[in-house]
């Protein structure tokens, strides 16, 4: 089979609608992630995605998709009840046909988001291949499977392509002039096969035009909800971010939040040590006298010390801390800011507001509008009265 080319020559990643900003990496550990303002609510557009089913796939790559999409879906459902789904999903095989399976997890969404604006995804799973020679074979022995992401390309969708699933997009010529990661095991061949596109990037994720890739299964989780952020919503994306991928810092912080009791002292360096000590006061007054005490170390010596590990003062750091820890707060439970504030070493809510606003860019009930990994209050109240009413019926049999 001869090689296409449909790639559009005027793409361009920088300017392409939806391209992918650069991401911010993760914080060292045993520091919070730095607190920013946030950005303005996006608009929600809605979205089909397709999984295309091969019997060449690694199949775990699609799964990991489904896991993805039904949590952003769920977190929509807790955020905005009652409104309609504008995210949804079909498993399809290479011939353009819905794959039938009754296995729980794997149905299609119940209901295609169809509206004007809107975009439809095909996920390309990676491929299971011992050597570059048989992911050749592969690519051209599925004319089927070329000729759906082609049609789908042609039509004007997105497709986000996971590791050695990329060489579809690539046999199409729709990476032709992009500068991309690509699997090290292919990296080689795939530039003697492909050499319209540089694939000596070290990037681990890459957009170009309308094609999104990432270079390792592994990957999967943090790909798909970064393109679901580009092409969906933002907003969910961010929220769904936080309960699938590792939280480092929530994670030290929910034993505090619980018991309020000591982790545990350490013999580490005089920074680790008022890290600790900051974690656990998270709501208590601040006082540098007794910080620089838990760490065995002057005043000014912690100072010095703490400015120049962290880039910032124990107060400020304690800061970070109090705004994540009511940001949590905010997206979990129903505590209003009053008692946020408390929890978070702040009497005066008025305060703790402002510097709320000042950290994020935005108000406490706005940050919960938008971020709220619940229900709201109305929804529980409705919930436990059905609930009563099923069990005063069932003791009624």
């Amino acid at each position: 089979m001869g090689r296409f080319n449909i790639a559009n020559p005027d793409a361009d990643p920088a300017t392409s609608p939806g391209a992918p900003r650069p991401q911010p990496f993760e914080a060292p550990q045993g520091m919070p992630a730095p607190t920013v303002a946030i950005a303005p609510p996006s608009q929600n557009v809605p979205l089909h995605v397709r999984l295309l089913w091969l019997p060449q796939a690694m199949p775990g790559s699609l799964f990991t998709t489904l896991d993805v999409l039904r949590t952003v879906a769920g977190v929509a459902s807790l955020q905005r009840p009652g409104a309609a789904p504008t995210l949804s999903w079909q498993l399809c095989r290479a011939n353009g046909r819905t794959l039938a399976t009754e296995l729980p997890g794997l149905v299609s969404s119940t209901r295609r988001a169809r509206a004007p604006g809107s975009r439809t995804l095909l996920v390309i799973p990676a491929l299971l291949a011992s050597n570059a020679p048989e992911l050749g074979e592969l690519v051209l022995r599925d004319a089927a499977a070329l000729r759906l992401v082609e049609r789908h390309a042609r039509a004007g969708g997105w497709i986000a392509a996971c590791a050695s699933g990329m060489v579809l997009p690539l046999q199409l010529g729709l990476l032709d002039g992009a500068s991309v990661g690509a699997p090290w095991m292919f990296q080689s061949w795939m530039a003697r096969q492909y050499p319209h596109c540089d694939l000596t990037s070290d990037a681990a994720m890459s957009v170009h035009g309308h094609v999104f890739s990432c270079v390792a299964p592994a990957l999967q989780v943090e790909f798909m909800l970064r393109v679901l952020g580009h092409l969906h919503d933002p907003d969910l994306a961010q929220a769904a971010s936080r309960l699938m991928l590792f939280q480092p810092e929530r994670q030290r912080s929910v034993p505090a939040l619980v018991s309020q009791r000591w982790l545990g002292r350490t013999a580490d360096s005089p920074v680790y040590r008022a890290i600790q000590w900051l974690r656990d006061h998270v709501s208590e007054p601040y006082r540098l006298a007794a910080v620089a005490q838990a760490a065995a170390v002057s005043e000014r010596t912690l100072l010095r010390h703490f400015g120049q590990v962290t880039g910032m003062t124990p107060l400020d750091y304690l800061h970070t801390l109090r705004v994540e820890r009511a940001r949590m707060l905010l997206e979990v439970t129903l505590h209003g800011t009053h008692a946020i504030a408390e929890a978070c070493g702040y009497s005066d809510a008025a305060a703790f507001r402002r510097l709320f606003q000042r950290a994020t860019g935005m108000s406490m009930s706005d940050y919960r509008a938008r971020f709220a990994l619940r229900a709201r209050r109305r929804y529980w109240r409705m919930e436990d009265t059905a609930a009563k009413r099923a069990a005063q019926r069932g003791a009624h049999r």
